[in-house]
């Protein structure tokens, strides 16, 4: 997620071969980063974040402008240190690129999409990448798209180990054909076993299509964003942020570790699913029509009339939002539970949140964990050594003060006290353990 941020920062200068703590700090000083200007936020996540070595030391390489692709396909990788690990980074919605996402919700396969795919397949030829590297691929609302194509297409999937798809769309019906046609049932699931969802709590780009990540495969996080700030539920910056109140205003921080992780969805997220769920029911010509508007609307919002690879909107694409769109759209916040949760929520609450009702997620920092217990340890040793001192005290008494004597007895009991909680520390320390390697095993095997 941390790379998935660096996309954003749109520096596509940097040199091959260097760290991304060299880069965050070659940037300290630049206004639109370090300054304070358009990208501080993302800045500010990687600042922190690549305090962290394992992030820090990262090799960025084929930094896709480098290798001749379009301004849309803004894509690189990163490499450990140790070269066992690469991480194939694509960045979300480009130059021109919105129309692009319209197509993919009617087409197999779209022209960035497959671009995508060129890109992957070229580094694992120029690096030479095989099974011995792990590989994983990733990549923010479009670049969680790509990544998902990716992993569903590349005739070197055998490669790649895990796919994250953070706020990434899902796809059209007939791409979901193809591959099931393709690969068969059995070969489709296993595909899709490689790929995990991380959504914003209140996104609503994740939801659009048809979703191929198995729904145990979903976490979604505490976005922390005020609701007038309809941008900022699916601007992944917001995955670090917290919100603070100083004089009546709210101040938005970056940190460098992603928030916790919430149970569900929040209203914001729904209503998108229910309208998502509506467009997709439409006959596909309607459909497209409806997307095109969407998605042209989106791109003009940037600036550029027509797609990267020249989509244009046609006055039928007009008639199919017009007639469709339009009622589906205002119909759902009054029809539909979830709209009519998501305006009383607008009315009445200053953010819109999950409220986990059924289900508690937990997140573990196991190292943490560990270090807890070697205090616990220690405090269990130096416990037992008082109880041991306390024992010779008791029997070095003269013989006089013992047997009746109220001291002697009271000096005993609490030796006995004290012992029966150093056994619960040791319980304690044998319980966080396991929890912390059950953790951590979940980490490594995703």
């Amino acid at each position: 997620m941390v790379l998935d941020t660096f996309m954003y920062l749109d520096y596509k200068e940097a040199v091959e071969g260097t760290s991304l703590k060299e880069i965050i700090d070659d940037l300290a000083l630049h206004p639109d980063y370090g300054g304070g200007g358009i990208h501080y936020g993302e800045y500010t996540v990687l600042k922190e974040a690549v305090e962290n070595e394992q992030v820090g030391n990262l090799i960025i390489g084929c930094q896709s402008p480098n290798m001749g692709y379009d301004s849309g396909t803004w894509s690189c990788t990163f490499q450990n240190t140790e070269q066992n690990c690469v991480y194939v980074v694509y960045r979300g919605t480009g130059d021109g690129e919105w129309p692009d996402n319209g197509i993919g919700m009617t087409s197999a396969a779209t022209t960035q999409q497959k671009r995508a795919l060129s890109y992957f397949e070229e580094v694992v030829e120029t690096m030479e990448l095989s099974e011995d590297t792990r590989v994983i691929i990733t990549g923010h609302s479009k670049g969680g798209n790509k990544a998902q194509f990716v992993t569903m297409e590349s005739k070197y999937g055998e490669i790649i180990d895990v796919c994250y798809s953070v706020d990434g769309q899902g796809f059209s019906p007939q791409a979901v054909d193809t591959w099931k046609s393709r690969y068969g049932e059995t070969g489709y699931e296993e595909r899709t076993q490689k790929i995990y969802g991380i959504h914003g709590e209140n996104d609503y780009v994740n939801v659009l299509g048809n979703s191929i990540i198995p729904k145990e495969h979903i976490r979604y996080v505490k976005t922390p964003v005020e609701k007038t700030n309809f941008a900022g539920y699916h601007d992944i910056k917001y995955m670090f942020a917290s919100l603070s109140c100083e004089e009546g205003k709210y101040v938005t921080v970056f940190h460098g570790r992603k928030n916790n992780d919430v149970g569900q969805r929040g209203e914001l997220a729904e209503f998108a699913g229910v309208l998502s769920t509506g467009v997709m029911g439409l006959p596909v010509n309607q459909r497209d029509g409806c997307a095109a508007v969407i998605m042209h609307l989106m791109e003009a919002g940037s600036g550029q009339k027509n797609g990267i690879n020249g989509e244009k909107l046609h006055l039928s694409d007009l008639k199919d939002f017009t007639i469709q769109g339009i009622p589906l759209i205002a119909g759902s916040f009054f029809k539909e539970t979830e709209g009519r949760k998501l305006l009383w929520s607008v009315s009445h609450r200053d953010f819109l949140d999950a409220r986990p009702q059924n289900h508690i997620v937990l997140q573990v920092d196991d190292q943490k964990l560990l270090k807890q217990t070697a205090q616990l340890l220690d405090a269990a040793v130096g416990m037992d050594q008082l109880i041991n001192e306390v024992r010779e005290a008791t029997n070095a008494l003269p013989f006089y003060m013992k047997g009746y004597s109220a001291m002697y007895h009271r000096i005993k009991l609490s030796a006995n006290e004290m012992e029966k909680l150093k056994k619960k520390f040791e319980k304690i320390c044998q319980f966080q353990e396991h929890a912390a390697e059950c953790y951590r095993g979940w980490n490594e095997s995703v």
